[in-house]
């Protein structure tokens, strides 16, 4: 039988599943009707909410593409997180501490969050995301599988991102499966309602306004805008220096 770990100070709240080996940290609050799939552990004084899924294992159906791979299976999450209701967690993945996963979010197998993230309440994350340290990723995004969001990125509500210019073909298995996902770089913002084409990279500190359809590359420190996004202006000295000082790293880069 699989080893089931519950510290004595966790509680657990009705008509919760457990499938297999399970760990729940000091002062883990579970709510009703949360359903935990095998290898699962969870840190201090995470709390979560009724109806979250933790766990659950990707299943193929004979329309899908995507080769899947489940890596190492456990769900590992930190100390003093949340995970509200409904949010469905899959397996193969890394919560840092205090993270906070909205209600109904989304986080497919293979995704890497670090300390004190926001994933907000609606948002998918597709396989194979990371997110770095104190990043925020609002409502009702679409991250799409295999970006790379570096640390203190700020995601608006409604982005969306593309992963592949080959899907044409690829949808009939014409191509071989591959994707070119996009990265965004420490410090960037993207407003709301941006789109994200394959392949590009966002800049450190690069700002897209809301509504702009990103299809290539924004150079860091810039302020971009419009469909296709194009060059405004770039981002206002001070306010650069501002971010770099508090973060100690104004001696980095030119002024």
């Amino acid at each position: 039988m699989s080893e089931v770990d519950i510290h004595p100070s966790a509680t657990v709240g009705a008509n919760v599943t457990i499938m297999g080996a399970l760990t729940l940290g000091a002062n883990v609050q579970v709510g009703a009707n949360v359903t935990f799939f095998p290898d699962v552990r969870i840190g201090a004084d995470t709390r979560i909410m009724p109806g979250a899924v933790i766990g659950r294992p990707p299943i193929r159906a004979g329309a899908t593409n995507r080769p899947i791979s489940l890596g190492d299976a456990t769900v590992k999450i930190g100390a003093h997180c949340v995970i509200s209701p409904n949010a469905v967690l899959y397996t193969n993945l890394r919560i840092g501490n205090n993270v906070l996963i909205g209600d109904a979010a989304s986080l497919r197998e293979g995704c890497q969050l670090g300390d004190d993230t926001v994933v907000g309440r609606g948002t998918m994350l597709m396989h194979d995301v990371e997110v770095g340290a104190r990043s925020r990723i609002h409502n009702l995004a679409c991250i799409v599988g295999g970006c790379r969001i570096e640390a203190d990125v700020f995601i608006a509500p409604h982005v969306s991102s593309l992963n592949d210019n080959e899907v044409y073909l690829k949808r009939f298995g014409l191509v071989p499966f591959r994707i070119n996902p996009p990265r965004i770089r420490r410090f960037a913002v993207v407003s709301a309602h941006v789109t994200l084409g394959a392949g590009i990279e966002v800049g450190r500190g690069a700002v897209i306004a809301p509504g702009a359809v990103a299809m290539r590359d924004v150079p860091a420190w810039t302020v971009v805008a419009g469909v296709p996004a194009r060059h405004m202006r770039d981002v206002a000295a001070e306010d650069r220096q501002a971010i770099l000082r508090k973060f100690g790293l104004a001696r980095e880069e030119p002024a």
